[in-house]
């Protein structure tokens, strides 16, 4: 459920500028102005119809746009389910740490790599003073 908190002028906007048929045109005529906030308009809906009324807000009344991103945005954040920091004693079993690598044997991969340029300028050493002798 997206609430979307709209003032007066843009909710009357929106409507002005929708056809009377159209499905959000609904949801603005049925949404609520509020008690403690006087011009201020609540609008609950669902995902689908929030992002339907940004499209048309985009295009009718561009500066109502941001608050309607907002409010999906809060909404998308709500919604979304907690992170398990650690795993259960039974996941840990099923998939064991991988192993680390012994430092020789991560040094060894190391040396490899770092050899090939030595490598490389050794053999341009070695052509160099073959054609000089």
């Amino acid at each position: 459920m997206v609430l979307i908190w709209l003032p007066g002028e843009m909710h009357q906007r929106l409507l002005e500028g929708l056809p009377a048929w159209s499905r959000i045109h609904k949801l603005l005529s049925q949404a609520t102005e509020t008690h403690y906030a006087a011009g201020v308009w609540r609008l609950g809906c669902e995902l689908p119809d929030a992002l339907a009324l940004l499209q048309i807000a985009e295009r009718v009344y561009p500066e109502s746009a941001p608050l309607i991103r907002i409010a999906i945005r809060k909404a998308g954040q709500a919604t979304s389910p907690p992170v398990m920091k650690d795993p259960p004693d039974d996941a840990r079993e099923l998939y064991p740490e991988p192993e680390r690598l012994p430092l020789r044997r991560l040094a060894s991969v190391h040396l490899l790599l770092f050899s090939f340029p030595v490598l490389h300028f050794l053999d341009r050493v070695r052509e160099l003073v073959r054609r000089v002798l």
